[in-house]
């Protein structure tokens, strides 16, 4: 499989795109402006000209534009539509029980919504609206918190912070300071941030499947550079995720 690219490099990557796009795009417009300035200014029968470079120029401008957009979006839409596709095959039960993680698991840089922050200190300041905002904006139930260095340290799922929330008499929507340091004060709702699984790129879906199973409490599987928890992750599974493997 693919190496998985880190949200650094893949952000390197988006900005590279970016500056090339508006630097070919810029270009491209001032060449034109020049050209067509020229063509008037030498010109002896202005109107004619003017006539003849606007019907050159609107056609050039669009393929130059359209060229460039296409370079700057195809990546990630054949990217995302791939991912779709073998999402779905995965859906149907195209994976097997000996199937690797890392052929089903969705990669660190593609978990959409997630926290990243310095440190621990960091994490517990995260607020819940903040959280809760998020996985209503994105149509997810869980929001995993890693480091800088990409390890796992938390995962907070939507019905912990309901269970928070009705604890102080209050909707989950209606949270306004309260944290996840908060939410771990609250001793029934502590271990299921804090537990996941961590397995190595060589683990199987049978293998996440035990150790998701062994560990109570645990919803979600990381798979980690070389399988310990402190290491940086490279994909994450959910409970859901090896469900529907089964």
């Amino acid at each position: 499989m693919p190496s998985t690219v880190s949200t650094t490099e893949a952000g390197s990557t988006d900005k590279t795109r970016t500056w090339i796009a508006l630097v070919i795009v810029g270009l491209g417009a001032l060449g034109i402006v020049v050209i067509s300035w020229v063509a008037l200014a030498e010109s002896t029968d202005k109107s004619e000209t003017a006539r003849l470079i606007f019907a050159a120029v609107l056609p050039l401008l669009g393929t130059w534009v359209g060229a460039v957009l296409a370079f700057y979006f195809t990546r990630d839409n054949l990217q995302a539509g791939s991912e779709t596709a073998l999402r779905a095959v995965r859906a149907v039960g195209g994976a097997s029980p000996e199937s690797l993680v890392t052929d089903i698991m969705i990669p660190v840089n593609r978990i959409k919504p997630v926290e990243t922050v310095a440190n621990d200190a960091a994490a517990k300041q995260l607020t819940l609206s903040k959280i809760y905002t998020a996985m209503q904006a994105s149509g997810q139930s869980r929001v995993p918190v890693l480091l800088d260095n990409q390890s796992a340290l938390y995962v907070v799922h939507e019905p912990d912070i309901d269970k928070f929330a009705q604890a102080k008499g209050i909707a989950a929507s209606a949270l306004t300071t309260e944290t996840v340091a908060d939410l771990l004060s609250e001793a029934s709702i502590a271990p299921e941030v804090t537990s996941f699984v961590v397995v190595g790129p060589t683990a199987t879906l049978a293998d996440a499947r035990a150790a998701l199973g062994q560990t109570v409490h645990a919803k979600d599987v990381f798979v980690t550079t070389d399988g310990q928890r402190s290491s940086a992750a490279i994909g994450w599974l959910t409970n859901s995720d090896l469900a529907r493997q089964s």
